[in-house]
């Protein structure tokens, strides 16, 4: 005899149904429906910061094809502009997570 503790593992072979694999959770509706999986939601840093080296990349296009930039000043706006555009950006993130969180439309 052996010291081996494994047993075989019981099946639910319910015809139609496919097998869940032991040891996991499956999330399903009040309909008895499959959740569809949430959609992924862009970070609004990502984006703003994005937006930032691309503003770069074109104010380098235009110097070297011979625009009369003033590095500075341009510096300035831009993170000036992305500073505003993440603040605006997380407040209106902050205003969707309480909108879905209380149930409010």
């Amino acid at each position: 005899m052996s010291d081996d503790d494994t047993r075989p593992v019981a099946r639910d072979d319910t015809p139609g149904v496919p097998a869940q694999p032991t040891g996991h959770i499956r999330v399903v509706s009040p309909s008895d429906e499959p959740v569809p999986p949430a959609p992924v939601a862009q970070r609004v840093g990502t984006v703003v910061w994005g937006l930032v080296v691309a503003a770069v990349g074109v104010g380098l296009l235009s110097v070297a094809w011979g625009a009369n930039l003033d590095a500075e000043l341009a510096l300035i706006v831009l993170l000036g502009a992305a500073g505003v555009a993440l603040l605006v950006g997380s407040l209106v993130g902050l205003r969707r997570s309480r909108v879905r969180r209380e149930g409010h439309a």
